[in-house]
């Protein structure tokens, strides 16, 4: 077995099983035949037990014509003009939607073939279904091969930059062959992309773009909290998760009603609470202290905020939240 080196190009061998995972690394070929030549590519796919997954050969006759081997048995010419170099760069991609079977074939960066497998477009009395169905783990360039001269891995992008994958996200499905344009988007609703929302794919993960992808979590800032007969520590503006302390204005006259600590969120202000008037007397003795020292020596806890009075039909209830 020959071992696929990812890096330069490789002399093809003939006859030689090559470890090869074609569903996940495109496949290039170096050949310098001339069209009118009849020189030939022949390369067969096989899985991991060594049977037969189908196979591409490229005939350099006039006009050029290629074969996806078992999808048909005779020579279809290309549905596009071959680039007129002799010297050529050959990539094959085989890719599954669901299952089904997709060759793409790139002449010099031109796309040549592009084929997706079916009752429609194989027309081969064998049974490609059965072939083509399976994993393709190695290639073969057969020995009646007069075209190939050598091959590698083609050149792939395989994912986004380390350094952005904590922040940024995209819906492209890695790898992608380079050149690829890929959309990238703040992995958090709450950030805020202030680089390029498109990247271009050169290999591995190195992009290029205009400027660099850069996700910024957008800070909420709460406007001044404004308590009628009270007093809001720190005053002004604040940002998201910063408290702040609402203090009656005059406690001999108003009490507070609710938490005396109120915190900035992304909505806005958490409940606000109210500075109400003393206006019966169970809420004008808590106001003067009468009654906070009268429950004190009663039972020896120190309330240190005002009681909630509900009304009811039996009369005022006093309800104590908390108590130090």
């Amino acid at each position: 077995m020959t071992k696929v080196i990812c890096t330069g190009w490789i002399a093809v061998q003939r006859d030689v099983k090559i470890n090869y995972d074609l569903e996940n690394s495109p496949l290039q070929i170096r050949t310098d035949s001339e069209v009118g030549s009849n020189e030939t590519v022949m390369l067969w796919f096989l899985n991991a037990q060594g049977y037969n997954a189908g196979g591409v050969n490229l005939h350099f006759s006039s006009p050029p014509q290629y074969l996806l081997y078992t999808c048909s048995t005779s020579w279809t010419k290309f549905p596009a003009d071959l680039p007129s170099e002799t010297d050529k760069v050959w990539k094959i991609t085989l890719t599954r939607t669901s299952g089904v079977p997709r060759v793409v074939i790139h002449c010099n960066n031109s796309e040549v073939v592009n084929v997706t497998m079916s009752g429609s477009t194989c027309y081969s009395s064998s049974d490609w279904s059965t072939l083509w169905s399976r994993n393709v783990d190695r290639i073969m360039f057969i020995w009646w091969d007069t075209a190939s001269d050598y091959y590698r891995q083609a050149p792939v992008c395989t994912g986004l930059k380390t350094e952005w994958t904590s922040t940024i996200e995209t819906t492209t499905q890695f790898p992608v062959a380079p050149g690829t344009v890929v959309e990238v988007t703040c992995s958090n609703s709450d950030a805020v992309n202030e680089g390029s929302s498109e990247v271009t794919c050169t290999t591995g993960t190195d992009f290029t773009f205009s400027k660099e992808p850069k996700c910024t979590k957008q800070v909420h800032t709460c406007t001044t909290l404004t308590v009628n007969h009270a007093t809001v520590s720190p005053s002004g503006a604040v940002n998201e998760g910063e408290v702040v302390t609402v203090t009656c204005s005059e406690p001999e006259r108003y009490v507070l009603i609710g938490n005396k600590q109120v915190t900035c969120q992304f909505t806005g202000w958490s409940e606000k609470p109210e500075c109400r008037k003393c206006d019966n007397r169970y809420r004008g003795w808590w106001c003067s202290g009468i009654y906070p020292d009268f429950l004190y020596r009663r039972s020896g806890v120190r309330f240190p905020d005002p009681p909630i009075l509900e009304e009811s039909a039996k009369g005022i209830r006093l309800s104590v939240d908390s108590a130090e």
